[in-house]
């Protein structure tokens, strides 16, 4: 048969072995997600969502260049602003409002509960009403309007809960979307929030031009009032004075005072119209900026003087103009000026928003709409301020021309100025104010409903597949990590690779083997089967143990009742790595000790004893453990009288020394357990008595206590030609290992190395190579491995 190669571990390896090791855990995790998944998966009530679509157009008059150059910031803020408005607490009140008034409020899932529960509370008031004697029909008003206001302000606390808002990418658009159990539901729920957020956003327009147009019509019932008075006084004086002319020069005066003052009571409510609209804005934004603390910046200041040397140069022009009699609107001088004022205004609104921006109201204040309208209005009112104060400068220099006048033709020009400056600031805030009733009703806000919800047909979720998939991976996620972390988390020696990275020579490997099949191969080997033969040769015969607790003590000596199995095989392989430990000087005293009890340093001791026996070789095992002796109940000896009793001069070796079935193996037990076990060790009569027995026995071995417990192994071991650690897989931690061969390089001990004891075939080094020897010679009857094996030496981490 051709060999195979050994292959070297890597760090893959590693990690099958650690997966392998883990694979129920791995498994574990495994179905316990996938099971948990199962039932989250078709318990699940199915949910669907109903999509909106709301666009936002904010369109400023600043045209300021930095909104240009920042157009995709600015417009990210402003929706921001907008979904913050949509989440806020007006908003899903008036929702509430609308679903709890709506043809389907019996309809919806979310209120059916709510209903229940406040109609079985209406009965209950009803009743204990009718026993205090108070009318059901009194209270029912004022009972509802309190169940009412109860329902909506529980319903929108709940409301965001189903609402998902989110910007559409690279759009001034807003995607409004609702979740819930009925596909009805969702779509009402959607469409009453853009609905709500549309009228909110056209009552907060309208509210604006709505402050101006209740100003100006409180202004027109006063000055309509005005009117009347001085077209009665002027009708009073008429009639007392009678008839009576005013001359050319002084009809003249009149005719250009009444338009001079006209223009400028028409300014002056252009002016206050504007302070309303800015008093609205600052009741809006719950802060007020004063214009001279805006405006005081030297370039700023530069631009009011402009301004008014412009605004008063336009009102010289206007006079002269009505002087000469040749005043109109279009005159070209007057459409320069007009001209140069506006583009002095603009500058001063760049000037303006800028200035804020830096320093008062910062850049995401800035775009925010009630700030755009802000600064046009201040700045307007910048605008405004030069062109008002002009055109008083020379209505009062025309009054005080007039003053030259007799004074019944004086009084007659007052009410005659009076009347007719009254009749022009009517018809104009008559003009105006219908304007802003026409403006209100055509405010249709800043948001266009752009598509409506539709009751969606496909559920939104659960998806069950992707969810099943999602909980597989999670699941073997899960148990991999945890399988990592046991193993970073365990620190016990495990492999003969974490041995040779603690720099300890491995004298062998014990393969772990269940009690259970243990015994079956122990009754199989003396039953006679057949199955190979080994290389070694076996003296005396095995005699079948009489009850069960025979069969598990002869489980401990399985190199002799079952010398053809994997674990007689390893003791066979121990041997041999310790007899070629030191060729020149062979090893005749041999002390086997571990880091800890239960690491089966005794088991171990009693099968390398027989595996040596077995070669002709005469042992003597000596049971050295004078605390917790073990060998006496592995080999059914009487242990009172033993080694304890030849150190104390109490005996001889002849009575110490008793025979076992197995040729050429001999077995001193611990005799009486004496106090003082260490000094009995380290005493000159223990070295004599050593001597002694080396004159009469090829190999003594020596099973002792623990080595960190006790000091008995450290002092015993100074005595003997070697020392080798029985180490178990899987329960000595490294710390341990390390401080047992630490405590015997201490007293100079000769450490030969170590056994790993107990390890799992998968975790086993070379198991491949040692499984593929070892059973070439112990094939069955038809040329092929048991089907275990073969299925062992499958496993790439074999």
């Amino acid at each position: 048969m051709k060999e195979k190669i050994i292959r070297q571990t890597t760090p893959v390896t590693d990690y099958l072995r650690i997966l392998y090791r883990s694979r129920w855990v791995i498994a574990a995790c495994f179905l316990l997600v996938l099971a948990v998944t199962f039932y989250l998966n078709f318990t699940a009530v199915p949910l669907y969502q109903a999509n909106a679509k709301v666009m936002v157009k904010v369109e400023s008059n600043l045209g300021l260049p930095m909104f240009d150059a920042s157009a995709y910031w600015q417009m990210e803020t402003m929706i921001s602003n907008q979904i913050e408005i949509i989440r806020g607490r007006a908003i899903a009140k008036s929702v509430a409002q609308k679903l709890l008034e709506s043809p389907q409020a019996a309809e919806l899932p979310m209120l059916q509960s709510h209903s229940d529960a406040k109609s079985r509370w209406q009965r209950l008031a009803e009743a204990v009403g009718a026993m205090l004697g108070r009318s059901a029909e009194d209270d029912a008003s004022r009972r509802q309007q309190e169940n009412m206001r109860r329902d909506v302000e529980e319903l929108a606390r709940t409301l965001p809960g189903y609402l998902t808002i989110a910007p559409i990418r690279n759009t001034d658009m807003i995607m409004i979307s609702a979740t819930s159990e009925d596909p009805r539901e969702a779509m009402l729920v959607a469409n009453a929030y853009v609905e709500a957020f549309s009228d909110l956003n056209r009552a907060m327009s309208q509210a604006e031009v709505r402050q101006v147009k209740n100003f100006l019509e409180n202004q027109l019932s006063v000055i309509q009032q005005q009117l009347a008075e001085s077209e009665i006084a002027l009708k009073e004086f008429t009639e007392a004075q009678g008839t009576m002319t005013l001359p050319d020069e002084a009809n003249s005066l009149v005719e250009k005072l009444v338009e001079f003052e006209s223009l400028y009571k028409e300014s002056l409510a252009e002016l206050e119209s504007s302070r309303q609209r800015l008093r609205f804005i600052d009741q809006q934004l719950g802060r007020k900026l004063e214009i001279e603390v805006t405006a005081a910046t030297s370039y700023l200041e530069e631009l009011q003087r402009e301004m008014a040397a412009l605004q008063q140069e336009r009102a010289s022009q206007v006079a002269y103009l009505v002087n000469n009699g040749n005043y109109e609107e279009k005159n070209p001088r007057l459409q320069q000026l007009d001209g140069q004022i506006h583009a002095l205004t603009q500058k001063f609104k760049e000037e303006f928003a800028q200035h804020a921006a830096e320093d008062l109201v910062g850049p995401q204040a800035l775009h925010d709409e009630l700030y755009l309208r802000k600064f046009e209005v201040e700045a307007s009112l910048q605008a405004l301020q030069p062109k008002v104060a002009s055109l008083q400068e020379i209505v009062a220099d025309y009054t005080r021309k007039l003053e030259s006048l007799p004074e019944k033709r004086l009084v007659l020009a007052r009410l005659q100025r009076s009347a007719q400056v009254e009749e022009k600031i009517y018809l104009m805030m008559k003009q105006k104010y219908e304007e802003l009733r026409i403006t209100e009703v055509g405010q249709l806000g800043d948001v266009r409903i752009i598509e409506p919800a539709e009751i969606p047909e496909e559920p939104l979720g659960p998806n069950k597949r992707l969810n099943l998939i999602l909980g597989m991976l999670f699941g073997l996620s899960l148990g991999v990590g945890l399988a990592f972390l046991i193993d970073m988390l365990d620190n016990s020696v495990r492999t003969v690779e974490d041995l040779e990275r603690m720099g300890q020579p491995v004298l062998g490997s014990i393969p772990f083997i269940k009690e259970a099949e243990a015994l079956q191969r122990l009754k199989t080997s003396l039953n006679g089967s057949t199955n190979g033969v080994h290389n070694g040769a076996t003296n005396g015969s095995a005699h079948a143990p009489a009850n069960g607790e025979g069969w598990r003590m002869a489980a401990r000596l399985i190199s002799h009742f079952a010398p053809k199995s994997p674990i007689a095989e390893a003791y066979r392989t121990l041997r041999t790595n310790i007899q070629y430990t030191h060729v020149d000087k062979p090893l005749r005293t041999l002390l086997v000790t571990s880091p800890g009890p239960g690491d089966g340093k005794s088991t171990s001791v009693a099968n390398l004893a027989i595996v040596m026996a077995q070669m002709g070789t005469r042992v003597l095992l000596i049971d050295a453990d004078l605390r917790r002796p073990v060998l006496h109940s592995v080999f059914k000896l009487d242990r009172r009288i033993g080694l304890s009793n030849v150190l104390a001069g109490r005996a001889e070796f002849g009575e110490a020394i008793a025979p076992t079935d197995i040729d050429n193996l001999h077995v001193m037990t611990c005799g009486t357990l004496p106090p003082n076990p260490s000094e009995l060790l380290g005493s000159s009569t223990m070295q004599r008595t050593i001597e002694a027995l080396k004159s009469e026995y090829e190999v003594v071995l020596f099973d002792s206590p623990p080595a960190i417990a006790v000091t008995d192994a450290a002092v015993l071991a100074r005595l003997v030609d070697g020392v080798f650690l029985v180490v178990k897989a899987g329960h000595t931690s490294k710390e341990a290992t390390f401080r047992a061969h630490t405590l015997l390089q201490q007293v100079k001990a000769r450490v030969l190395g170590t056994l790993l004891n107990s390890v799992k075939m998968e975790s086993m080094y070379g198991s491949y190579y040692y499984y593929y020897h070892y059973h070439y010679y112990t094939h069955n009857t038809n040329g092929k491995l048991p089907k275990q094996q073969r299925k062992l030496l499958a496993w790439p981490w074999a």
